[in-house]
């Protein structure tokens, strides 16, 4: 696996070579599986593909830096690295935690040669980015950065499909598709392996997964994947639904409201 990232001249894709992504990439090899760490990789060319052909998305006011770098490093909070991973957060904020520890450390490694170019606000769009990065119906409205790396990773699920379903009018070519899936190959990302990792999630924090999309793995298939805990975890699931409390404590509050 490579550690930069390598241009495909017959799809017209090139990058300028930034040391900040080549250490993003070397991170994420080290701390993520082969299979996650070549979906974050792809994930980055669908995005700057998707930026190039939308025309509300290849401003100049476009930082390709900020988005390679958030597509890169967008599910550390998958990481294979215990300790980088939190007890009581999202996968997506625990990546964008590391994103943001990994910039801050990497901001003085380069200062001296790039100068200080990774300032605060920078440093959280890049966190913006990954913590939306599953949510489509904010991330579409946020900064470009932010819109492209949850298309960039989204495209990863779709392919050719992405955005509008298969035989439609979308983005990817086959084309294109074939040429990085040829330098970055699936392996182990697949219905299964993604099973595993969100009701892995399910069974060791579940919490974390109640009032999101990863709790449907759970009431689906269970805390295995194969259908074990999966009733446990339904009942838990159902007493921490939003609902219950919005509408109860507004109930409690009304009672309260008579005695003012």
């Amino acid at each position: 696996m490579t550690t930069f990232l390598q241009d495909i001249p017959e799809i017209g894709l090139t990058f300028t070579h930034s040391p900040i992504v080549d250490s993003a990439l070397a991170h994420t090899k080290e701390h993520c599986s082969p299979s996650i760490y070549n979906h974050a990789v792809r994930a980055a060319y669908w995005a700057t593909i998707i930026a190039k052909k939308g025309e509300s998305l290849s401003s100049s006011s476009l930082d390709l830096e900020i988005l390679l770098l958030s597509c890169i490093l967008h599910d550390m909070g998958w990481s294979e690295t215990a300790p980088l991973i939190s007890e009581d957060k999202r996968f997506e904020v625990d990546g964008a935690n590391i994103a943001r520890d990994f910039l801050l450390k990497n901001k003085q490694q380069y200062r001296a040669e790039n100068g200080d170019v990774w300032g605060e606000n920078r440093i959280q769009r890049c966190w913006d980015a990954i913590a939306l990065h599953t949510t489509p119906s904010i991330a579409a409205h946020a900064a470009p950065e932010v819109a492209l790396t949850n298309m960039g990773v989204a495209a990863d699920f779709m392919g050719p499909a992405f955005p509008n379903g298969p035989g439609k009018d979308n983005v990817i070519t086959i084309e294109e598709y074939r040429a990085v899936m040829v330098l970055f190959p699936r392996l182990d990302f697949t219905a299964t392996g993604l099973k595993q990792v969100m009701c892995g999630l399910c069974r060791r924090k579940p919490v974390t997964t109640y009032d999101n999309f990863v709790g449907i793995f759970g009431l689906k298939f269970g805390i295995d994947g194969k259908g074990a805990g999966k009733e446990d975890f339904e009942r838990d699931w159902e007493e921490n639904q939003a609902v219950n409390f919005l509408v109860s404590g507004l109930n409690s509050l009304q009672q309260l409201d008579t005695q003012l």
